[in-house]
């Protein structure tokens, strides 16, 4: 349904931008990275496993992707990573914010620590490299924010209170981000999956204790087409979103879910 980029699909939508895309290694930010550097980007990817992002960046245009190791969760983390990708890229035009943790159990089980830990990362994670690029992008009067949000952010699940406060949180700070950048020439816009074919959909497997595929084979049945979302397909909203051709669009929550959520 959706195949990754090649060299011969380039379009150079991206020719002579600079991005930063955390959680880059894999999964969803995996499939940014290498989408934004086959049309052009240069861009620095950011994770907690170095190994992760080194393969990542092997399967890219030589020297497209440059990775770093970070931790949103933590500000010296960031501040260093920022500083280092300012050097190499000279600027920055885009931040895909896309680095997250989930948690999932019964809400009378889990330990307010685990609430701090997930807004932590996915939340002030978010503030915390969106302010460390910002003033670069307000001096150069353009830039474009992508916070990579879930449909746990639009509406209720059970099971999974911290994540879903969490990603509300993000939907929220994307529209406090977008109402006062929005006369700097810099945009604020969320994409809110479904269900993505990711390790972090492993890793909820392992919460509830189920079978991989089984609990694919179950999610998929839950959306009206059927089916679960492959990573690329994130990639190409992302791609759009990061791109000149989204310039009058900020302060948007768009749900890409197979149908999950309309409205």
């Amino acid at each position: 349904l959706c195949r990754p980029w090649s060299v011969n699909e380039m379009t150079n939508r991206l020719i002579g931008k600079c991005a930063v895309i955390t959680g880059g290694g894999r999964g969803i930010g995996k499939s940014i990275a290498l989408a934004f550097a086959q049309e052009g980007a240069r861009c620095v990817i950011t994770s907690r496993h170095i190994e992760d992002l080194v393969a990542t960046a092997a399967e890219a245009p030589d020297g497209s992707l440059i990775p770093l190791v970070c931790d949103v969760g933590d500000s010296s983390s960031v501040e260093d990573m920022a500083n280092i990708a300012l050097r190499k890229l000279g600027k920055v035009d885009i931040v895909v914010n896309n680095a997250g943790v989930h948690a999932a159990g019964k809400f009378v089980d889990i330990d307010p620590e685990v609430y701090l830990d997930l807004y932590n990362v996915n939340v002030v994670g978010t503030v915390r490299v969106s302010q460390a690029f910002l003033p670069s992008m307000i001096d150069i009067g353009r830039g474009n924010i992508v916070n990579i949000a879930s449909t746990a952010g639009l509406f209720e699940s059970p099971g999974q209170a911290p994540y879903n406060a969490s990603k509300h949180g993000v939907v929220g700070l994307t529209k406090c981000m977008a109402l006062e950048l929005a006369t700097t020439g810099v945009t604020c816009n969320a994409i809110c999956p479904g269900f993505v074919d990711t390790p972090m959909l492993d890793g909820f497997a392992k919460l509830m204790n189920a079978e991989n595929d089984a609990l694919r084979s179950e999610l998929a049945k839950k959306t009206p087409m059927k089916r679960i979302l492959q990573p690329e397909e994130i990639a190409h909203l992302a791609l759009y979103l990061a791109s000149d051709e989204s310039a009058g669009m900020t302060g948007q929550t768009i749900a890409i879910s197979n149908g999950m959520r309309m409205a």
